[in-house]
């Protein structure tokens, strides 16, 4: 069983939730322990939002960080965290909460989380901004640990799985997250110690996966109320939205072996915060490779049966 913390920019994008929405089946599967969530996205309403998910699939007792130091209003794509709030056409709220306390900010229980672990056996699962992780590593002693957060996630920490780079592209604009969180990037990666495997999930694996509004409103069609569901009825098709995150998730869970991966190098953040890969063998990081189209339909339709497993 894998021990997975999922670090997440979510209220923008579905393809955080769908990724959440697979830890909680790999969980009843027995094949992964998601000790919690990371919103590195700030807004309480983000959070709240992981709680509805949190309670819809029955596991309230996960705990949800918030990013209170973090971007100041990044874009959103499908703003769909207000479904928090939602109501039915009763009048009754659309979706059940259970979190009434204030969130803890995302260092505070990445360290309370990481500190309650075995050595090296945590994997983060990095699929937003670089805010909450660059937010841990800066982080000192505390009531959790005695340890700097540099110390912590290098005692704890088996690998990190980021969605980010454009390695297999010559594109010098960057990948989404890493650009819009470059300060905080900076941080991480002159923080983050060398021998933490990283395994890169690049945006143009994702971008040939796209789930689309109608498939996903059939595939749901006998589920009254469901978040993938309520966010596609709710909020304008992105055509754009392709199914990135989730490849992160199947790699920790399921393997590496789903995947084609270049060799193993070392990650470099450039002047221009871009990431640059080199070839190494001693190095820390590799990142899976583009796909063929069988393959992409594959990786697609297995992300809609673990999602739509009874």
């Amino acid at each position: 069983m894998v021990n997975i913390i999922i670090d997440t920019d979510l209220g923008s994008s579905t393809d955080d939730v769908a990724t959440i929405c697979m830890a909680y089946k790999y969980m009843r599967q027995g094949k992964a322990n998601l000790l919690g969530i990371i919103v590195d996205r700030k807004g309480e309403q983000n959070a709240e939002f992981a709680d509805v998910l949190n309670t819809y699939y029955g596991f309230p007792e996960i705990p949800i960080g918030l990013c209170r130091n973090g971007l100041h209003n990044p874009q959103i794509f499908s703003d769909y965290a207000g479904l928090a709030y939602a109501k039915d056409n009763k009048g009754n709220q659309l979706f059940k909460r259970t979190k009434t306390e204030d969130f803890p900010d995302d260092y505070k229980l990445y360290r309370k989380l990481l500190a309650n672990q075995e050595d090296k056996s945590v994997t983060i699962i990095s699929i937003g901004f670089l805010t909450s992780l660059s937010n841990l590593l800066e982080s000192q002693a505390d009531e959790y640990s005695e340890l700097t957060g540099v110390e912590l996630v290098r005692q704890k920490v088996e690998r990190i799985i980021l969605m980010g780079g454009k390695f297999d592209e010559n594109d010098k604009t960057g990948e989404y997250n890493i650009q819009l969180s470059a300060e905080f990037a900076k941080k991480f990666y002159s923080l983050i110690p060398e021998e933490i495997p990283i395994l890169y999930s690049p945006e143009s694996v994702g971008n040939q996966i796209y789930w689309t509004r109608d498939q996903i409103l059939q595939d749901f069609s006998d589920v009254e109320i469901h978040p993938l569901k309520q966010i596609y009825l709710a909020c304008p098709e992105d055509i754009y939205q392709r199914m990135w995150d989730p490849l992160t998730i199947m790699t920790a869970v399921e393997g590496l072996d789903l995947f084609s991966w270049s060799e193993k190098g070392i990650v470099k953040l450039t002047d221009d915060f871009t990431l640059e890969f080199i070839e190494n063998p001693e190095g820390n990081a590799m990142y899976q490779k583009v796909a063929s189209k069988k393959q992409n339909e594959f990786l697609l339709q297995r992300i809609r049966e673990i999602i739509l497993e009874k």
